[in-house]
């Protein structure tokens, strides 16, 4: 009965295997007989939004010997050095080995392969080998990213996507006996590899040249840590352009110095976060309209230079005050005591749920890897000193891509759209797998909001600290930022600033809303209306013409250039000025014999007649 029982159960097992195992049975033996040389599989290409491509494949092939299937090695050592141009007495020394297989060539072209199979040779092989090529090398480095040894994405979109840009390999198994020859008349199997889909990001080559070169620009001319800029589409939040500098050539990445490649490939302005200064005071005036504290027409503040809060004195950046102002001159001015009010009058519970809900403090959803998100000061653990200074930008920290998808909402009709980096993914049959979409997330203030603050903004481009930024005819709205940097050690790091414009055109019915940031500008220059501003002007410029828009107008401003301020006194420099025709505001306690030790914008640098000028007697 035992053995009947033991039997039925080996009889079932042999059912079992053949019914259900055997596909994968039938490779094992065909595995364990069988040499395997390995097709790879081509990875998708990359293109712009108009079909310009960034990133392709090039195919090689690896030429390699099995000895012990050479049936004629002086016959094989001539044909193969003939065909791929090497030492024929090398290649003899090489396959005349006691080895099961040796590589011949690791370049080899689609031709020579079929010159040296058309021979006729035996214990010959080959492989594929696919190598990644960027066509404009550092172009779009950090967004692009790149792909390790084995084909696989590592940063970027290639990695992120890396389901759909990898091929499918194949591979060549050719019947062999025991010691590695290949048996007469036995049979090859041949399988061939797949090509990963095509990707078309949002990214418009032309848009993101004029920003590649912006950022390159600031990074040399300001002596910067680093500069960046991403441009994005409004209504959609595709975006257009992303660049930072310093870059690095995708061609080469430095894969042998780890720490360098990890810094070099981050996306900065995804992954990094940092203090936005006075663009935050964007999302704190829309927080406060749509709250009812703020009113256009009777909200007024008087600013001596600074703010008293529970017994702490924080300065506003002009620190000789900015008198008596409205709401709207106090945006234009960039006063932190107006926002210090506004956050006050908001409270901790308001302001920081309006704050959430522009998603401060979390992930926007880009889809591109290595996304981090802001920091704030834990809502049960804030005082009224705290409170103040988040309202001007200090105490919190933001991604460059959460600040800009937060000051989208209020310029866009007051929804929290979803920032993208694909436009669509296609496979090898011309089958749409991917489609990237507007994803509305919520409606975080009204209508009504949205457009006070394009109106407003565009006010601080026209008689504002965002002078600068004008491009004449065209209707811009913005916000300059400077913040103040701290060190590992918790201090302010004195000298070190971040300087930020954050722009908008048309102002009336905007297309297009740029972040453009530099950071640790060293030339003695560092706030965001003369670092970053006019950088903006520069890439507004050239979208407008790319795109054919034409001005409103065609009066043109009077340029002129900056004289030598430095060692003047304020009546000095008043008359200066007044030559010229130029406005000015100064900083600083001012005494007998006090002189000019900084100015903006510096000696020789051209602004237009409408700019004020800045001068420091600290």
């Amino acid at each position: 009965m035992l053995i009947i029982f033991l039997f039925t159960i080996v009889l079932g097992k042999l059912f079992y295997l053949q019914l259900f195992n055997s596909k994968e049975l039938q490779i094992k033996a065909i595995d364990q007989w069988a040499r395997d040389i390995p097709l790879i599989g081509e990875r998708g290409d990359i293109f712009d939004v108009n079909g310009i491509q960034l990133a392709d494949t090039a195919t090689t092939y690896s030429i390699f010997v099995r000895p012990n299937s050479v049936l004629d090695k002086g016959s094989v050592a001539q044909i193969l050095a003939s065909i791929l141009g090497l030492n024929k007495t090398t290649i003899y020394k090489k396959i005349n080995s006691k080895v099961s297989e040796v590589t011949i060539s690791k370049k080899a072209s689609s031709e020579q392969i079929n010159l040296i199979y058309a021979q006729d040779v035996t214990g010959v092989y080959y492989s594929q080998n696919v190598e990644r090529k960027y066509i404009y090398g550092d172009f779009l480095s950090t967004l692009l990213g790149f792909i390790n040894i084995d084909g696989e994405g590592q940063t970027g979109v290639e990695a992120y996507y890396n389901k759909y840009l990898k091929g499918t390999n194949g591979y060549i198994l050719t019947e062999t006996d025991l010691v590695g020859r290949e048996i007469e008349d036995g049979k090859t199997y041949y399988v061939q590899g797949s090509k990963g889909a095509n990707l078309y990001l949002t990214i418009d080559y032309a848009i993101q040249s004029f920003v590649e070169n912006a950022v390159k620009k600031a990074y040399v001319a300001h002596g910067a840590t680093s500069a960046s800029c991403i441009v994005m589409k409004v209504k959609t939040g595709e975006i257009v352009a992303l660049a930072q500098a310093p870059s690095f050539d995708l061609n080469n990445v430095p894969r042998n110095d780890l720490s360098t490649v990890l810094n070099v490939s981050k996306n900065v302005l995804v992954s990094n976060v940092y203090e936005p200064g006075s663009t935050f005071k964007v999302l704190t005036s829309a927080i406060g309209i749509e709250e009812g504290v703020v009113s256009l027409d009777n909200t007024h503040c008087y600013c001596p230079g600074y703010r008293i809060v529970d017994g702490t004195k924080i300065k506003c950046w002009k620190t000789i005050g900015h008198g008596s102002q409205t709401f709207v001159e106090a945006v234009e001015n960039s006063c932190n005591c107006m926002f210090m009010d506004i956050a006050q009058k908001l409270g901790t519970e308001k302001f920081y749920n309006g704050l959430k809900n522009f998603g401060i403090t979390e992930k926007t959803g880009i889809d591109v890897s290595g996304e981090g998100k802001g920091l704030m000061i834990e809502e049960s653990a804030v005082k009224n000193v705290d409170l103040a200074r988040i309202g001007f930008g200090q105490a919190v920290a933001v991604t460059a891509i959460e600040l800009i998808t937060a000051c989208n909402a209020v310029i866009n009709g007051g929804y929290l759209i979803t920032p993208y980096i694909v436009d669509k993914i296609i496979n090898n049959e011309g089958e749409i797998v991917y489609k990237g979409e507007k994803s509305v997330n919520k409606q975080v203030i009204s209508e009504e909001t949205s457009k006070i603050m394009r109106e407003i903004l565009e006010s601080v481009v026209a008689n504002g600290g965002g002078k600068n930024a004008q491009v004449e005819g065209y209707r811009i709205g913005g916000k300059t930022g400077t913040a103040q940097k701290y060190s590992t050690s918790g201090g302010i790091a004195q000298g070190k600033y971040v300087a930020t414009f954050m722009g908008f055109a048309p102002a009336d019915n905007p297309e297009y809303i740029m972040l453009f940031i530099v950071d640790e500008p060293s030339t003695g220059v560092y706030y965001g209306s003369m670092v970053s501003a006019p950088m903006a002007s520069e890439i507004f410029n050239q979208i407008f013409n790319y795109k054919g828009w034409q001005p409103i107008d065609d009066k043109q401003k009077t340029m002129i250039e900056m004289p030598n301020l430095r060692g003047l006194t304020i009546t000095q420099v008043s008359a200066e000025l007044k030559k010229i025709g130029l406005l000015y505001e100064y900083d600083g306690e001012i005494g007998n014999g006090e002189t000019v030790k900084k100015q903006i914008p510096v000696e020789g640098s051209y602004i237009n007649s409408e700019s004020t000028v800045y001068v420091s007697f600290e």
